[in-house]
């Protein structure tokens, strides 16, 4: 969209673009829960670092356990909120 000017000329706006699918990352580490909300809500997917007492519950509400799910893989779920107890490290990416 443009503006115009007092002049009646029309001046184009800024517009940002996105270059990637994933353009922020939001690092969890161990102890620690983060919930996605607001600004951050859903995370869009994840990779993990270390898998030892993760929890990472998807939008509609299915429960993954860390050891599930192989180190440094991403995974394109979206995320809700990532739990960890004295260990653990969580990449959720965002759009």
């Amino acid at each position: 969209m443009a503006r115009t000017d007092v002049t009646g000329f029309h001046s184009p706006t800024t517009k940002v673009h996105r270059l990637g699918d994933y353009n922020g990352s939001t690092k969890v580490n161990s102890s620690t829960t983060v919930n996605f909300t607001g600004s951050n809500a859903p995370g869009a997917g994840f990779i993990v670092e270390d898998r030892t007492n993760v929890t990472i519950t998807t939008v509609d509400g299915g429960e993954i356990a860390g050891t599930a799910v192989n180190q440094k893989v991403f995974y394109p779920f979206g995320v809700k909120t990532v739990a960890i107890g004295a260990t653990g490290i969580v990449y959720v990416l965002h759009r």
